[in-house]
């Protein structure tokens, strides 16, 4: 490996992680790009990459909920009004938005019922 290798992969491991995962869908996207077989094979990662997001989430959430909790003294003023209005705001627009798609992208669910088997009423 010479010296203008080192160099980059020096860079992209020792950078931010923002930089890195930046680098890696940089990557993902041009090998899609360039060769679409490969990229299947490689989904494998960026699945995983996914899942692990998924499952570390809620643990990152609970944990910091649980540390703000620890960390309240008495008499210390809370803020809790503007998280409370930013959090329900976010809430309607988030389901605002859900309603909007579903209308936009109807979904169709058409139910088969065997003719073996009997409904009862």
């Amino acid at each position: 490996m010479d010296k203008q290798q080192s160099r980059v992969l020096n860079l992209l491991f020792q950078g931010s992680l923002v930089k890195q995962i930046l680098a890696g869908l940089i990557a993902g996207i041009l090998l899609a790009w360039l060769a679409p077989e490969v990229a299947k094979m490689m989904s494998l990662l960026g699945n995983l990459f996914i899942s692990a997001l998924k499952a570390v989430a809620p643990v990152l959430v609970w944990v910091l909920v649980m540390a703000s909790i620890a960390n309240h003294r008495q008499g210390q003023k809370t803020s809790i009004r503007p998280i409370l209005v930013l959090y329900l705001l976010a809430t309607f627009f988030a389901a605002l938005t859900a309603v909007v798609a579903s209308f936009v992208f109807p979904s169709v669910l058409t139910l088969v019922v065997n003719n073996s088997q009997t409904i009862a009423t």
